[in-house]
Order: structure tokens, then sequence, then C-alpha cells
């Protein structure tokens, strides 16, 4: 009786001219959406990413495929969405591969090597992870395939009070910081602390921190302005072990024709986040230059021989990464010189091409 009931209905609604509003209808009910596992929010530069990633999805399979994206970590958090994604639970998602501890040691070295353009970290990062043979079959054992990189852009320092202009300006600061900038700025005098970034406004207010190292859309995002007042332009590496996968068994559920797609995708979604990225980087830069609420931030520009002093201590915690690697029986300083040579082909590439954007 229920569906008889349903097919008067439907034959009801055709028969009134109804036909057009129910074929969208349809056609999204025929759409396979990928279960997304976000464990941001709805909001920022990174969501904008994953809307056009959706759409774009969408128009190139005429339908057939879309994302359901869960945000906010509803489905699973920052600290076990890989495995999730390994285990089926999404079909895609968000990953920091230091999160899943062994299971993604490839794509860490990607954090090695101060890299700070935006375009040029992510296009090498990209190219290692689908192209390289260690990458491919390091991510095959563990039930997953690469799609695509994010970015946090580059490190700038913020100050609350003290503006830091020279490496000598760095002694007796206290600073919240994370990996390889930790023995940077330790090696020139500061004390360093861990911290979320949540956390550091209540820091920096209070003065338990005279500063943070950071990026621009943080600042702007957690309006860390209202409680500092300088940034420091160091332009130190980003965070680039940062990205997409997806469960194999859902890629090799799809048509080779759907797999064609989504591989070319990967590498658009990794293009358009570069871009969406840098002009973030540079619109925020202004506006806190400008002003929010009447509160600004007076933009610092250090030596080049700062930066180049503080990647030099940087870049000797890559033998961190080379141990982790050499240990799970990878010839970790022959991965480390292919990834630097990489980012050195890519910076040759835009130097003679420029951004794919302009």
């Amino acid at each position: 009786m229920k569906h008889l009931k349903i097919a008067l209905a439907a034959t009801v609604m055709m028969l009134s001219g109804g036909l057009t509003a129910l074929s969208p209808t349809i056609a999204e009910a025929q759409t396979r959406q990928l279960r997304f596992a976000e464990f941001g929010p709805n909001s920022g530069a990174r969501a904008g990413g994953l809307v056009w990633l959706d759409e774009e999805m969408r128009r190139r399979t005429n339908g057939e495929l879309g994302l359901d994206i869960i945000w906010g970590g509803a489905l699973v958090g920052a600290a076990g969405a890989a495995q999730a994604i390994s285990d089926g639970v999404a079909d895609m998602g968000s990953i920091v591969p230091v999160y899943a501890p062994g299971q993604l040691v490839v794509y860490e070295v990607v954090d090695t090597g101060e890299i700070f353009d935006e375009y040029v970290g992510m296009m090498a990062a990209y190219e290692l992870m689908t192209t390289h043979p260690v990458a491919l079959q390091e991510a095959e054992a563990f039930n997953v395939k690469y799609f695509g990189n994010y970015t946090t852009g580059p490190t700038q320092l913020l100050t609350k009070d003290k503006p830091v202009a020279s490496l000598e300006d760095l002694k007796g600061l206290t600073i919240r910081s994370t990996g390889a900038h930790v023995p940077a700025l330790e090696a020139f005098g500061a004390a360093t602390v861990s911290m979320s970034q949540p956390a550091v406004y209540e820091a920096l207010s209070n003065g338990s921190v005279d500063g943070s190292t950071t990026y621009y859309y943080v600042v702007d995002g957690y309006k860390q302005y209202e409680v500092a007042s300088y940034m420091s332009e160091l332009n130190l590496g980003q965070t680039l072990a940062f990205g997409i996968i997806m469960n194999l068994q859902t890629y090799q559920s799809l048509t080779p024709e759907q797999q064609k797609i989504m591989d070319e995708l990967g590498r658009d979604f990794t293009v358009e986040m570069a871009e969406i990225m840098a002009r973030s980087r540079i619109d925020t830069k202004a506006k806190l230059a400008e002003g929010v609420d009447g509160k600004k931030i007076t933009m610092i520009d250090p030596p080049a021989e700062m930066r180049d002093a503080l990647v030099k201590v940087a870049l000797e915690d890559a033998a961190n990464w080379v141990t982790k690697a050499d240990g799970k029986g990878f010839e970790g300083q022959a991965l480390f010189a292919e990834w630097i040579a990489l980012t050195d082909k890519h910076k040759a590439e835009l130097d003679a091409k420029g951004y794919p954007w302009d």
C-alpha cells in the first residue's frame, strides 16, 4: 500500500506538470555522496576550498559523485582522522600525518626544508605523494590513497610589546612555538613553550608568553591582533604535511573514468588551495596593518640574514625525520634529498612561468 501511494503521487505530479520539479530530486538521489570527515569548521579559507571541491566533483562527474562533508570533527577529530579513513569510517577526509604515528612517515618529510612559498611547497608535496614509489607503497599499506594538499602558509612571529627586528631582539623572550622552530628560536636566546593556537590569546593577554610563531590567518581568526602589536615577517617554513586522503577501497570502487576525474581533481584542488592561501595571506596582512576595530599590527621586515640564521638551525632538525624514516626501513637521507630536489624543481618552474592564477 505504501509503494502504491508513492507511485500514485508521482503520477499525479507528472500529469500536473510536476516532472520538472521531480527530475532534480531523482538526479540528486543518484549522486554517490562520499562521506568526508573534516575536523575544521565550515568557515574560513580551507572550508571555501572544500566547498569548491564538492561543486567541482559534482560538475565534472555530471552529478555521479559529490561530498557529504561532516564539519567540526563531528564524525572524527583531527587526532583520529587518518585511522578512521583507513578503517572506512569515512570515505575521505582532512588529515595531519603526525597524528597517525608510523603510518605516513614519508608524508612527514614535507614539513622539513623550510619552504615558505605556498605554491612551491604544495606542488612539490603533491608530486612526492603521487609519484614516489615509497610514498605510494606506504599509503597503500595503510589502506589509503593520497588526494591533495593544504598548507598553513609561511610562519611569522607575532609579539605583544617588543618588536623583533634582529636575532638580538629574541633574547629573553618567551615564545609559543612548535617543530623545528623551537630549536631555531632557542639557539638565539628565546625560551619556548608549547600550546594550542586557541590558548595563545589568553597567554599573550596575561603576559605568560611574549609572542607566538603563527600565520596571518590565525592572527585574524583568533583575534590575536587585540592583544599583540607587532608581526615580524620571517617567512619561515609552512606546515605541508596536512592534506586529504581517501579510503583505498572507496577509490577502487570508482569507475576508471571516475578515478581519472578524482586524480585530476586532487591536483587542481591543490592548486586552488595554493591560490586561496596565498591571496588570503596578502589580504590579511593588509587588513591587520590597516587595523581591525582600531587595533593595528605594526609590520616588521627583518633582514634576510636573520631568516637565514633561523632556517640554518631549523634545517638541522630534519635529522630527526631522517632517523624516524631509517627506523621504518626507508633510506631517510635519500628521501630527504629527493624532497628538496622537488622543491627546487618547482621553485625554478615558478621563476620561469609565474603562478598559474596570474
